[in-house]
């Protein structure tokens, strides 16, 4: 299940989520 978090971080900008880093996303989760 870090194929997805690798590809997310990767291949998709902070700046289309507003900024928001990935850990603090999977915080919010």
């Amino acid at each position: 299940a870090t194929e997805w978090m690798w590809v997310y971080n990767n291949e998709r900008p902070h700046s289309s989520i507003g900024g928001i880093p990935p850990r603090k996303l999977l915080e919010a989760i």
